[in-house]
């Protein structure tokens, strides 16, 4: 009976570190000339993080556009960025299989194992560029993960996910 919760336990860490994981969508305009793109500037966003976190983000997006090769300019840019984020409560509910014991109505001698409940805040942040010139949207990626209590470590998870939604940018084109 040990071994079994011993190895549901293990079983279970391992999906949740997979469920945990940053998970990130990339879509873009396939007939867009990212090459032409030179310049950008920021558009307000409609759903802003709070408090220092609207400039974490701003700052964080400006590094890995810059690191791509555009520059942030007041006036007539070639693109508008803007971002939104959200977060959520996510309910997981982990059971730890069946256990060998008394049962109702059953001859089987097998019951069900209690229950976990855990309860984990998710954040996502979405990050849209657009084209100022034709005004349509050519490249839209977004990225989730798991929030900790512990603030410093946001600020970590945030620079990662936000590195590697731009890991793609600008998008190679197929041959």
């Amino acid at each position: 009976m040990t071994r079994r919760v011993l190895a549901g336990g293990v079983v279970w860490l391992c999906l949740a570190g997979l469920a945990f994981a940053q998970k990130t969508h990339i879509n873009f305009d396939k007939s867009a000339n990212f090459a032409s793109y030179k310049t950008y500037t920021w558009e307000k966003s409609p759903d802003p993080a709070k408090g220092d976190w609207n400039q974490r983000v701003i700052d964080d997006v400006d590094k890995q556009l810059q690191a791509k090769g555009l520059t942030k300019v007041d006036s007539n840019p070639d693109l508008w960025v803007v971002y939104s984020s959200s977060m959520r409560t996510e309910k997981d509910v982990v059971g730890a299989g069946y256990v060998p014991g008394p049962t109702w109505g059953w001859d089987n001698g097998i019951s069900p194992a209690a229950n976990n409940t855990y309860y984990n805040k998710v954040g996502t942040l979405v990050v849209e560029l657009a084209d100022t010139k034709s005004k349509q949207l050519i490249w839209r990626g977004s990225v989730s993960d798991t929030l900790s209590d512990k603030p410093n470590k946001n600020v970590g998870t945030l620079d990662k996910a936000v590195t590697k939604l731009f890991k793609g940018y600008p998008p190679k084109e197929k041959k």
